[in-house]
């Protein structure tokens, strides 16, 4: 009995090890059979046995990817080349989640050498899966040519575009900003545009140098509007955003245009801008008289944008915004001495008075002194008293 369970032993440590060495055999087995197959539908075969026996490894993965590569010149039916590009499709993305870095340069090979525009979009989304950082200047290059052009049929070159942008978002790195930015301003679907606003704060935390030289660049001004209100957006610090605001303030009054449209967007730029430059304030000397230009009773400014204007220099507090809110109050205070001022100028003078108390500067008590010594009405002297008070 006791020979007979020995027996039984090592029968079962050789049949173990013989079932081992064949399961590890087993891969080598399938490369074997990729690498006899010199048709699509073969391949196919082969692949789909591999993964359901267990093998289809990511180095097998890799290997089908080559072979596929190697047979694709030589196919000339429709069903063959549509076989590829499921299967390059298949492999690409398999490749891509098992962050694979060693496809990179069959993943490539894809992009450059099959047509079909998901095929070619999902090895580039792999690409910056796997970390194949050798590609990432040709996957931006790549973007940038389909932001200049859309082409003749733009659906399959958004497809590919969709797919860098991903390869892109998975890169992470800053070189690779404008190329993504500009996808939210061109000729692209929301389809495109969606992605690549998402990508955008994965790239870059702090895109202030970037998007600078769009605002400041040969732009058109919807594409500094929106500039400015990605950096808005975005996880840079207040100087940054205050810098990106004045820039912006300063193209759009740079820009002139008769046409509606055109003139309505330089209006929300600078609405925008001066928003911006009273929440997070500025130390740029440059700012003052932009927003002097954006307040100019002489020019196009409406009375939203000169309370805007308003609004910003109280929050700046500086001897220089009490000069201008000086300047602005002498302004009404002679339309009201000639009887010209109007509704909407005792709306700034009731804007501009507190404005001036809130700076808190002594520099602001001889502006307010002179509303108690003119003939205004006796709502605008206590206005003018109150703001007195706010000044030590």
């Amino acid at each position: 009995m006791k020979q007979i369970l020995t027996l039984i032993a090592v029968f079962a440590l050789i049949s173990g090890a013989v079932y081992a060495q064949d399961q590890q055999a087993e891969p080598d087995f399938y490369t074997q059979q990729l690498n006899a197959q010199e048709t699509m539908a073969g391949l196919d075969r082969v692949i789909r046995n591999a993964h359901a026996s267990g093998a289809g490894s990511n180095e097998f993965d890799a290997n089908a990817l080559d072979r596929i590569l190697l047979l694709y010149p030589n196919i000339n039916m429709p069903s063959e080349f549509r076989l590829a590009y499921n299967m390059a499709l298949a492999i690409s993305a398999r490749l891509g989640a098992a962050q694979y870095t060693e496809a990179g340069p069959n993943l490539w090979r894809v992009v450059e050498n099959m047509a079909d525009p998901l095929a070619r979009g999902e090895a580039l989304n792999s690409l910056g899966l796997v970390g194949a950082v050798d590609f990432l200047p040709q996957v931006i290059q790549l973007l940038t040519d389909i932001n200049s052009d859309q082409g003749r049929d733009p659906m399959p070159r958004e497809q590919v575009a969709i797919g860098a942008i991903g390869g892109l978002r998975a890169f992470a790195d800053p070189s690779a900003y404008l190329s993504v930015f500009f996808v939210t301003v061109g000729w692209y679907s929301e389809r495109a545009k969606a992605p690549a606003r998402e990508a955008l704060p994965l790239i870059m935390n702090d895109p202030t140098e970037p998007l600078l030289s769009v605002i400041q660049g040969v732009y058109p001004i919807p594409t500094k509007l929106t500039a400015l209100q990605v950096l808005q957006a975005s996880q840079a610090g207040n100087a940054q955003k205050a810098q990106g605001a004045v820039a912006a303030l300063a193209a759009a009054h740079g820009t002139s245009t008769i046409v509606a449209s055109e003139r309505s967007i330089l209006m929300t730029t600078r609405y925008t801008a001066i928003r911006m430059i009273t929440e997070y304030g500025t130390e740029d000397a440059e700012a003052y008289a932009l927003l002097r230009r954006s307040y100019n009773p002489q020019g196009a400014a409406i009375q939203e944008e000169r309370l805007l204007v308003i609004a910003a220099l109280e929050a700046l507090a500086s001897d220089e915004s009490v000069r201008l809110l000086g300047e602005f109050l002498a302004d009404l205070g002679v339309r009201n001495e000639r009887g010209t001022i109007t509704p909407a100028d005792q709306t700034l003078v009731r804007a501009i008075i507190p404005a001036l108390g809130n700076t808190r500067r002594p520099s602001a008590r001889v502006h307010l002194n002179r509303i108690l010594q003119d003939e205004w009405s006796s709502g605008i002297i206590i206005l003018a008293r109150n703001a007195l008070a706010n000044i030590p």
